[in-house]
């Protein structure tokens, strides 16, 4: 087996790289940031990772294997991997990886996707590596889940394995209706977190009237002036989480019984710990990161690869 893999996390919007040693489980190097799938427009996948990769791969040592995960097997990514069913597990993963054409010694894993009785279909890419991560890292076979981004997940996993999910539009609804909506026109960009809006807006999503109504609220409230400026994407980011928690709640009534593992970026941390304490939910953070390698790193344990 190699002593060295290469972790790839390539997203809609992120690229992240670690050359990790196998036996110790210890980051060597890292990439922290690089073109996300959309800004490779007129660029070759191919290229761009051996590029990035040179001084890990060139090293005199051998090509140390190279494991992705995330958008990058979407059909819009660098070559279009499977999306088996749930219940999904490091084995299917690790079954289903792809060879990543145009690089030596590299694999693209597969995703998973769920149907439900009524036939809709919801699909997941990197975040079920995470959760097989964070249940590795946290010693525990099963667990309630919520990923949170600009498609949040919530899940459920029993017996080291990904059984069900259910998608959230909240982080790219959030960036519409700030960039795109009369809501965001009066908002001052690049502010700091609002705990006060955003407690208003968690407040405001748990009453009766439906989301539509909720988020506009932010228009009347900043206009009579209960809503400064600055309070406005918090304001929105409470509604939204807080619907986000509503109708996890509302499908799965058992994540009650927590806690709720929270796997995430820092960013978002501190939002959603508030938002599942307002609905009296306990929550256990780790972060994505973490969770990627652990998860990535597991799959890779089962799987026949090596420095060429």
């Amino acid at each position: 087996m190699s002593e060295r893999l290469i972790v790839i996390d390539w997203g809609t919007t992120s690229f992240r790289a670690w050359l990790v040693d196998r036996v110790s489980g210890q980051v060597m190097e890292t990439i922290p940031e690089g073109r996300g799938l959309t800004a490779m427009a007129g660029l070759s996948f191919p290229e761009y990772c051996a590029a990035r990769l040179a001084p890990w791969r060139e090293s005199g040592r051998g090509a140390p294997p190279v494991l992705m995960a995330g958008m990058v097997g979407a059909p819009s990514g660098w070559l279009k991997a499977g999306q088996p069913s749930v219940p999904v597990g490091a084995v299917d993963l690790a079954a289903g990886a792809v060879a990543a054409e145009g690089l030596s010694n590299a694999w693209i894993l597969p995703g998973t996707h769920r149907r439900n009785a009524s036939g809709d279909v919801d699909v997941m890419r990197g975040e079920e590596v995470q959760i097989l991560g964070a249940l590795a890292l946290l010693d525990r076979p099963g667990g309630r889940f919520c990923l949170p981004g600009t498609h949040a997940k919530w899940a459920r996993a029993e017996a080291n394995r990904v059984v069900d999910f259910a998608t959230f539009l909240t982080g790219e609804m959030h960036a519409v209706l700030m960039r795109h909506t009369i809501l965001g026109q009066p908002a001052q960009s690049g502010v700091a977190f609002d705990p006060a809006a955003f407690d208003a807006g968690l407040t405001q999503a748990a009453g009766p009237d439906g989301v539509l109504h909720h988020v506009f609220s932010a228009r009347g409230r900043h206009l009579y002036g209960t809503l400064p400026a600055t309070g406005i994407a918090s304001f929105l980011s409470g509604v939204l989480i807080g619907a986000e928690l509503d109708g996890a709640l509302a499908r799965d009534p058992s994540i009650r019984d927590g806690p709720v593992i929270l796997v995430g970026g820092a960013a978002l941390r501190t939002p959603y710990e508030r938002a599942l304490a307002a609905r009296g939910l306990d929550g256990v953070w780790v972060p994505a990161d973490r969770a990627t390698l652990a998860g990535v790193q597991a799959v890779a344990a089962l799987m026949e690869v090596g420095e060429r």
